[in-house]
């Protein structure tokens, strides 16, 4: 019961670390609770002896995941205009001049 008393406060430490240090807080919390679960998990069904036995794996498991995600959610992110069409050119009318007023 202990071990996963662990988990879930290195879950909680991470995902708050992550949203104290963010700008965008709602991300932040989605994307740390998610890696950090998500990496614990994969941890424990890969090697459920080292998550149970050695107190720091769920840690370490929890930050690797919190770093996934956020490195997967950036390249989503990046990528995500890939397949859109090409805009058509518009009119450049940066050269103009314009003035408001009556001319004199």
């Amino acid at each position: 019961m202990t071990t996963v008393l662990n988990a879930l406060l290195a879950v909680v430490v991470v995902t708050a670390g992550l949203v104290v240090t963010s700008l965008d807080r709602r991300t932040a919390a989605l994307l740390g609770a998610g890696g950090s679960t998500v990496g614990s998990f994969l941890t424990w069904v890969v090697a459920p002896r080292a998550w149970t036995d050695v107190a720091i794996v769920p840690w370490v498991a929890a930050v690797a995941g919190t770093v996934a995600c956020i490195a997967l959610w950036s390249a989503v992110r990046l990528y995500s205009g890939i397949f859109e069409p090409t805009r058509a050119p518009r009119d450049d009318d940066t050269a103009a001049l314009a003035t408001v007023g009556a001319e004199t």
